[in-house]
């Protein structure tokens, strides 16, 4: 995993400045090691504050991921959610820049 702590700053870090296909892949297998990691820790007996902050990072990057795979915003429930997911915008900023990305897609970010 690029963030065992589940800490997105420190994965958006690490992605944002790598090119649409290595960014995809990384992101994809972020989410892939987050649902494994899930799965242990609540094996392990994990408090239901690290289970939630492990499960936020998931939808985080499951979101994300789904903005680049379909073009399309994601629903998100809470204020939180719509808060996490924007960070990400200095990602597709970057994307865009570098013409991987329409400008379009930074219209699904909110502000």
């Amino acid at each position: 995993m690029i963030s065992e702590d589940c800490d997105l700053d420190r994965f958006i870090e690490a992605i944002e400045d790598l090119p649409y296909h290595d960014l995809l892949i990384f992101t994809l297998k972020e989410g892939y090691d987050t649902d494994d990691l899930l799965v242990h820790r609540r094996r392990e007996g994990a408090t239901p504050e690290e289970m939630e902050r492990i499960a936020e990072y998931n939808r985080a990057l499951r979101s994300f991921i789904f903005l680049l795979q379909t073009g399309q915003k994601p629903d998100l429930a809470s204020e939180g959610e719509k808060e996490t997911y924007n960070r990400f915008r200095r990602v597709a900023a970057n994307l865009v820049e570098r013409g991987e990305l329409l400008p379009a897609i930074l219209g699904y970010f909110d502000g």
